[in-house]
């Protein structure tokens, strides 16, 4: 049986945590990423794409396309934009950002590996 004031602290602890601390998600080739810099949101009226994150800092995008997450690099905030307006998301995503010419130019740099 668990203490009880190991549950009271279990719960105090918990409560301190907002949804943007354990926001973290798992990219493909760069492993997790956490959400907390960038704006996202969460797409109901495509098949294809479930989340679209965007970091105008770093203009850079997270997009959960078919529940996987895909990074990009150096993506100008209008073409991010376009994406949420467009009348089909998958067809623009595929178009503008994934076959687009400009597509390897917003692929991201390695991450180095951490040592431990």
């Amino acid at each position: 049986m668990v203490p009880e004031k190991l549950v009271i602290l279990l719960f105090a602890v918990l409560g301190q945590a907002t949804w943007a601390d354990a926001d973290v998600v798992d990219v493909r080739h760069a492993g997790p990423v956490d959400l907390a810099p960038f704006v996202c949101t969460d797409i109901t009226r495509s098949t294809m794409i479930g989340r679209a994150c965007y970091n105008a800092a770093t203009q850079s995008a997270i997009i959960e396309v078919r529940s996987t997450y895909r990074q990009f690099c150096n993506l100008p905030k209008p073409t991010f934009d376009a994406l949420l307006d467009a009348p089909s998301m998958g067809q623009f995503y595929r178009k503008h950002i994934q076959g687009s010419k400009a597509a390897a130019s917003y692929a991201c740099a390695p991450r180095p590996r951490q040592h431990g």
